[in-house]
């Protein structure tokens, strides 16, 4: 029996080895099935997150969240009835083995009613229906340099989490190529009317098509697949048609600046008034979705996740405002491109509000209300580094790790500067 044991749990192994190894025929190939739709996307973070349109994933999305919003009520009755039926068990003792044996009936019997017994993965929730797969380079290892695309490998994705607010989706590849390479995100606040774009994608199926044209007007509001509307969207003369949707808008030093989105048009093709969302906000969102889903998977492997500091940051137009308010009203000199980094707010567990003398928080934060400026406190170092805007105060941030002791230089209104250590946190899921 043990010799029979041994050797079950070696092929076991082994059939779990050979289907990791996925063959090269298959992974060029699509699976059979039902084309759900299609569109672009592009590569925001080597390890293998994926920026696309929420509405070219749209229809597997949704299939999925039924598949999962099913096993959650059936789980839920066999949860409830099991909980029930403990109860009841505790006036006649509550024995463990006549529980743990209706326990096992009650499961089996709401697996048997779901149907799912015969559609179950790891972790005995069902096989969702759809799958979604991204193609890009030749050989599977992310070199996108040859020209021709017959031979280019699938690679299956999941879908992480989407906004349908701003019609985006991230993805992530299971397993990610080597030399996967990410796109650079530009500035999208800063573009001008009559600034050259380009666009990538792949329309009508031609897949790595480039287009170019320039910034038709800026602020433009549309209607998302939400019903919602997406504001500050940047319009295109570039060419966009049906499958450049999810694919990035470039400006000349190739940095993501927008992600099109859809085009206006009599005739369902490119008529020369395209849009996309702004890079800004999609990276704003994104960032936070894939920061994280990396923290749940550092967590899966008892690894030390990225530091939580729990505050929000002044970027962009915003901090622009705050300087300008600052220039205004303070007497002090200080370097106008290096004035620090003015933080917004504190989330509620924020390692900033952990102040052993018994002060509320350890900063003030800059507000605004009623249209007026409240000028709080000002992170101007980290660690020895001087810290010139919101942009360098947020990656430096994402450098540190989960119970790294910091050193903060904070200075306030008045140009008096003080130090604060902090000790950074666990980020909350």
């Amino acid at each position: 029996r043990r010799r029979r044991r041994l050797r079950s749990d070696r092929w076991q192994q082994r059939e779990k080895e050979e289907s990791e190894e996925e063959p090269e025929e298959q992974r060029r190939a699509l699976p059979k099935g039902i084309a759900l739709g299609s569109g672009s996307g592009f590569v925001v973070d080597s390890e293998g997150y994926i920026i696309t349109n929420y509405h070219v994933i749209q229809r597997a999305y949704e299939s999925n969240q039924d598949v999962i919003r099913y096993d959650k009520f059936w789980d839920g009755i066999a949860t409830n009835t099991t909980k029930r039926m403990k109860k009841s068990m505790l006036p006649l003792g509550g024995d463990t083995e006549i529980t743990k044996s209706l326990e096992n009936f009650i499961n089996g019997t709401v697996t048997s009613i779901s149907g799912r017994d015969s559609k179950e993965v790891d972790g005995g929730r069902s096989e969702l229906p759809a799958q979604v797969f991204v193609r890009f380079g030749t050989n599977g290892d992310g070199d996108a340099t040859s020209q021709s695309s017959s031979s280019a490998s699938y690679h299956l994705c999941e879908i992480i989490d989407v906004v349908k607010e701003l019609d985006v989706a991230v993805l992530r590849i299971s397993k990610a190529p080597p030399s996967l390479k990410a796109l650079r995100y530009g500035t999208s606040s800063d573009l001008l009317v009559g600034q050259s774009l380009l666009a990538i994608g792949n329309p009508f199926g031609l897949d790595r098509t480039l287009s170019s044209g320039l910034v038709s007007a800026l602020g433009r509001s549309i209607t998302g697949v939400a019903g919602n509307d997406i504001k500050n969207c940047i319009q295109t003369d570039a060419a966009i048609n049906p499958g450049n949707s999810g694919g990035p808008l470039l400006n000349l030093s190739g940095e993501v600046v927008g992600v099109n989105t859809m085009i206006i048009s009599t005739s369902g093709s490119n008529a020369g008034i395209g849009f996309a969302v702004p890079g800004d906000s999609v990276k704003e969102s994104t960032d936070i979705i894939i920061d994280l889903d990396k923290e749940r998977r550092s967590r899966n492997t008892n690894r030390k996740g990225r530091g939580w500091l729990g505050a929000d940051v002044a970027t962009g137009a915003l901090e622009a405002s705050f300087r300008q308010r600052l220039a205004v009203s303070s007497t002090m000199a200080y370097d106008e491109d290096g004035v620090g980094a003015f933080l917004t707010a504190l989330s509620d567990g924020s390692p900033l509000l952990e102040k052993p003398d018994g002060h509320e928080k350890s900063i003030e934060t800059t507000s605004i209300a009623n249209g007026n400026i409240r000028l709080g406190d000002r992170v101007v170092n980290v660690g020895g580094k001087p810290i010139a805007n919101g942009i360098e105060f947020v990656s430096e941030m994402k450098r540190r790790v989960e119970g790294e002791q910091l050193s903060l230089t904070v200075q306030n209104t008045d140009g008096e500067k003080r130090v604060e250590y902090v000790t950074m946190g666990r980020i909350p899921l």
